[in-house]
């Protein structure tokens, strides 16, 4: 009788060891599928959701308040205004897929093709979460209490160490991001945005009823004004998922040196590769990391500069893995 009940235990166990994985991967799967479910559901209230706020977007010690209204025209065209508070008068009105950006005086006036508004949140964030699924993953963890709201909390992961990760907490009756929180692979926060106050006004806010006399000013980079790149350098290397959006030569804005300008994309942040001739671009070579982590290095006679919201490391890797373009005579 002993040696049955000890092969019944022993039974057991043997079960409980095959069912607790299972039992873990059927939670991780729920997980998953709810996280997808809430970042799907955010993403239709930052497009279609009436409503007016408040928020603080803070990098390191730097604070800026700013006021957000957000309405649905039609179908196919959302209206939103951005007024920081703090500093310079700095305002961005964006009208479906034109992004307008003013200040103060106007001397920094530009217009943007974009149906997102740059500088608040990740354009990913505006649509569904298929979009960067290949490369981020995203979990569903509990929630809390944001701006007085019951919020669901999401983890959002890079799927490798060259991209940040987010944290988020998502409304739970409207959808609506309530805060966000930007960190490095480690679990350093760089970069935090929350909502002080939050109405949903199911109409137009007022700011945005009367738009018919604002005044558009110039665009930025059209289409029929990009220029080849010149030089012999060029990106050779990207974390899997990034895509290139633009490449063209001009004198950038500060310095006025000409340069190779590259833009990649990999849906939810971007980077940027500045190529100049060595002799022209002083800046020593360096390694800054942050909300927006620059490095800059001498890579066969050009001075290479890559600036984006993931970890210095891999900037580096895209600055030092710049290659020359292949000769007429080394593709024979």
């Amino acid at each position: 009788m002993t040696k049955y009940v000890a092969a019944i235990a022993l039974w057991f166990a043997a079960f409980a060891s095959f069912a607790v994985p299972a039992q873990t991967d059927e939670r991780a799967e729920l997980a998953a599928n709810l996280g997808q479910q809430w970042f799907n559901r955010m993403a239709d209230a930052l497009r279609h959701l009436d409503f007016e706020a408040t928020l603080v977007q803070a990098q390191g010690h730097r604070v800026q308040p700013l006021v957000w209204f957000h309405g649905s025209y039609d179908h196919d065209t959302d209206l939103e205004l951005l007024i920081y508070l703090n500093g310079a008068d700095m305002r961005v009105l964006r009208i479906g897929e034109q992004s307008y950006y003013y200040s103060a005086g106007g001397a920094h006036a530009y217009t943007l093709q974009s149906n997102v508004t740059f500088g608040l949140i990740p354009p990913a964030f505006y649509n569904s979460f298929s979009k960067i699924s290949q490369h981020y993953q995203i979990i569903a963890s509990g929630g809390m209490r944001v701006t007085g709201r019951n919020a669901q909390y999401l983890r959002l992961i890079s799927r490798d160490n060259h991209r940040y990760h987010y944290d988020l907490w998502v409304d739970r009756e409207t959808g609506m991001l309530l805060k966000l929180q930007m960190m490095t692979p480690q679990g350093e926060v760089l970069e935090q945005l929350q909502l002080t106050s939050f109405l949903v006004t199911n109409e137009l806010p007022e700011p945005l009823i009367d738009l018919g006399n604002f005044q558009q000013p110039p665009r930025m980079y059209g289409n029929n004004d990009t220029t080849p790149v010149k030089f012999a350098l060029q990106p050779d290397w990207l974390p899997d998922g990034f895509k290139q959006r633009i490449a063209t030569h001009r004198a950038v804005h500060d310095t006025r040196l000409p340069t190779d300008y590259y833009l990649y994309s990999d849906g939810l942040t971007e980077i940027s590769v500045y190529i100049t001739e060595s002799q022209l671009q002083k800046l020593p070579s360096l390694a800054l990391q942050g909300p927006d982590s620059m490095v800059n290095l001498r890579v066969n006679g050009y001075a290479v500069t890559v600036v984006g919201k993931v970890p210095a490391e891999t900037l580096h890797l895209i600055a030092e893995r710049t290659a020359l373009k292949p000769t007429v005579e080394s593709e024979e």
